[in-house]
Parts: structure tokens; sequence; C-alpha cells
């Protein structure tokens, strides 16, 4: 009996593998990078929202938009992290959140194709690294922007 041929590019976000890695083996790599190199480490807050976002069996439908939201914020509106981590402290002593990031309906996969993906990003140096986090992380937001949503939560 024949085994069926690997996947070569992911179901979620659609991005190609290599022979030595899948966006999850990437994914681990980058968190890997981050957390024991702060050169690397200076863009977590982009690579961890675009690549939830762009693997949504990861998060609930809530989730998934709240996501969206903190990677708006980074990108746009220019909060930094520690900003954010005082702001969602805040928010949950006067208006705790009334759902999970990971528990409840699942976000739906959306019908898109992704611009880039973290198999895009190269993990040589810590310069290109966080070009590329960063390239990624606005190629994401802009896709989410220009995405019809309705029904989508």
């Amino acid at each position: 009996m024949t085994q069926p041929a690997p996947a070569t590019h992911c179901p979620e976000c659609g991005g190609t593998f290599t022979a030595e890695a899948t966006c999850t083996d990437r994914y681990h790599a980058c968190m890997a990078l981050e957390l024991t190199n702060p050169d690397y480490g200076a863009v977590h807050h982009f690579t961890v929202p675009a690549y939830m976002l762009q693997h949504p069996s990861q998060l609930s439908a809530d989730g998934w938009q709240a996501m969206a939201q903190v990677l708006h914020e980074f990108l746009i509106d220019g909060v930094s992290p520690a900003r954010m981590r005082q702001l969602i402290r805040q928010q949950q002593k006067t208006q705790p959140r009334s759902f999970s990031m990971v528990k409840g309906r699942v976000a739906e996969r959306p019908s898109l194709t992704w611009r880039k993906t973290i198999m895009d990003v190269r993990l040589d140096d810590p310069a290109t690294y966080r070009a590329d986090v960063r390239t990624w992380a606005e190629a994401v937001h802009y896709d989410i922007q220009n995405l019809d949503l309705t029904g989508f939560a």
C-alpha cells in the first residue's frame, strides 16, 4: 500500500512548506529566537497575532476578532507591548472580557489567499528577521482590512 504524499501547503494559511519545516515548525523556531534573543524578540508582538490570525483553528471566533484588533493597535495606532499590557489590565478591572480567546466556537478560516505567511520570514539574522516579521504583519493586517468579514465571526 502506498503512503499518501505529504502536504506541501498549510491548510490554514496556504504557506508553502519546506523540506525542513511546516508553519508550526517555523512558528516554534521564531518563538525560540524571540524568547532567547532580544534582537529577535523586538517583534514578538507582531509575530504572535500574525500567526494566530492566519491559523484560526488556534482561536475562538471572538478571539480571532480580538487578535485582529490587537494587531491593528500595534501596527496602526503604534501601541507598544508595554502599553498594551497596561490597557488589557485596566480593561480587565473595569470590564472583564466576556469571551475566551481559545474556547468556544472556533474561528472559521477566511477564504482568501494571504499575501505573506510565516514561511516568508527569514531567520538568518535579527535585522532581516525584524524587517520580514514587520512586512508579514503589515500584509496580514492589509489582507484582513480588505476582507469581507460578513458572517465570519
